[in-house]
């Protein structure tokens, strides 16, 4: 609130025309008031940091500010389709485990075109929707993206359609459409399943992070099923 009050101080925006979400987030990128104070900027030279024009300079801009802030390194992807290999290790698919692109090409992990990728950075392999999805090779570029939202899905849109921009195609792998997500209800009950099965998710508060999926991992490695870490309605109606 203070932060708001700020802006309307420096007479950036009159109130009128200072519009945002329920929860704050205002402009064409959804800045709320303290991200606006910190990183806006005043790209067209009008003297006002207006995010919230038809004119969308200022607001690309400042979007430009607050990824260049927390580490977007120009020139490298986001992420990048990958192919895995036949007998592939899903274990491996695993946020915490870092390797260079070639190391993954050694392991049989290329693009959708069959060629290596190029060792921009440290990356690992995310599947978004499990092993009978899309896979990705993601970098750094992929958690600066998510200083603005923690959803792969969030991350994964934005960084498709950049590239969508540029020239680039569709995601060629298919998605597995008879799957949905599950609720929240159903996220506290597999937690809470798994957990009494031995395998804790370290809490039962419906978000899957890094604890519930390592809880996934362990149980489907225990039962013999494809160790992918995704939380699917099928992983649950089996623990019931």
């Amino acid at each position: 609130m203070i932060a708001a009050l700020q802006i309307l101080q420096s007479g950036d925006v009159s109130a009128r025309k200072m519009t945002g979400s329920w929860a704050g987030a205002m402009g064409h990128t959804q800045f709320i008031p303290t991200s606006y104070l910190d990183y806006a900027v005043d790209y067209n030279g009008d003297g006002r940091r207006d995010i919230w024009s038809d004119d969308p300079t200022d607001a690309l801009a400042s979007t430009a500010a607050y990824l260049s802030k927390f580490g977007w390194v120009t020139g490298m992807p986001w992420g990048v389709e990958v192919i895995l290999p036949e007998g592939f290790d899903y274990t491996l698919a695993d946020r915490k485990i870092l390797r260079m692109p070639s190391d993954w090409a050694r392991l049989g992990i290329t693009d959708t075109k069959g060629a290596p990728i190029r060792d921009f950075g440290s990356a690992s392999i995310l599947l978004p929707a499990g092993a009978e999805g899309a896979a990705f090779m993601i970098f750094k570029n992929f958690e600066v993206l998510e200083r603005y939202n923690t959803a792969d899905a969030y991350v994964i849109g934005v960084g498709h359609l950049a590239d969508r921009l540029r020239g680039e195609g569709p995601i060629k792998a298919s998605w597995p459409r008879g799957d949905r997500a599950l609720t929240f209800d159903e996220r506290k009950e597999l937690q809470d399943r798994l957990t009494r099965a031995g395998f804790t998710t370290k809490g039962v508060d419906g978000r899957i992070g890094p604890n519930t999926i390592d809880a996934v991992r362990a149980y489907q490695v225990a039962k013999g099923l494809t160790p992918d870490g995704y939380p699917s309605l099928r992983l649950l109606e089996r623990l019931r």
